[in-house]
């Protein structure tokens, strides 16, 4: 009964943001899930030049979609994004090279509403996956906002706490800190990438998503 009722409440939130938005192409990113049980989700991590989503700025966007099959899962690196954006102040040459970045990849870099126009339509209206995810969509729906109208609805799974309720789940003893995105990889035995690269952490990060759904 809860779950008919709150599925009811999300499909009429939907709609809502769905009657404002200003790109009426975009609709899609709002239509209500028919499966409640997804089997595509997109695995996300943004590059900024600080950790606060009011006056720092993404430098680069990485996006990878993982499909659930019958055998298992699929992480799809064919249609992969790696976007590097030209934020509307140019941030200093430190702030970029940390990224692994060119002072002049971010100055040829797309702008925000061109690296929107090509991650909507992979994010549709598919769960985002992210290490810290609340803070990437912080800075990415600040963007967002003015280009359609609305913020994005999409389910956010974070693996940090996806990794803490499994813990709890074994073994209901265990409460503690949310672990590092390193030291998961390490008890996983997921290759590291190399750092600072927005797809390589997306991809890493949605090599952990399968790991703790198959746990």
């Amino acid at each position: 009964m809860f779950n008919r009722i709150k599925n009811l409440f999300d499909g009429q939130k939907l709609e809502r943001q769905k009657q404002r938005l200003t790109k009426p192409e975009y609709a899609y990113l709002f239509d209500n899930p028919l499966s409640k049980v997804p089997n595509e989700w997109v695995s996300l991590d943004l590059e900024m030049t600080g950790l606060n989503a009011k006056q720092d700025y993404i430098l680069s966007v990485g996006a990878v979609r993982v499909r659930k099959e019958s055998d298992g899962f699929v992480i799809d690196t064919d249609s992969a994004l790696s976007l590097v954006c030209r934020p509307p102040v140019m941030p200093t040459d430190d702030t970029i090279v940390i990224h692994g970045l060119r002072p002049i990849d971010v100055d040829n870099g797309l702008s925000y509403d061109e690296m929107l126009t090509q991650l909507l339509p992979m994010l549709k209206n598919r769960p985002i996956i992210g290490f810290c995810v609340d803070m990437d969509m912080a800075f990415l729906n600040g963007i967002a906002k003015p280009f359609l109208g609305v913020e994005l609805a999409n389910k956010l799974v974070d693996v940090s706490r996806l990794y803490q309720q499994n813990q709890h789940r074994h073994d209901p003893s265990q409460v503690g800190q949310l672990p590092h995105l390193n030291q998961l990889l390490e008890e996983y035995q997921i290759p590291r990438l190399p750092a600072h690269n927005a797809l390589n952490d997306a991809i890493m990060t949605a090599m952990l998503f399968t790991h703790l759904m198959q746990s």
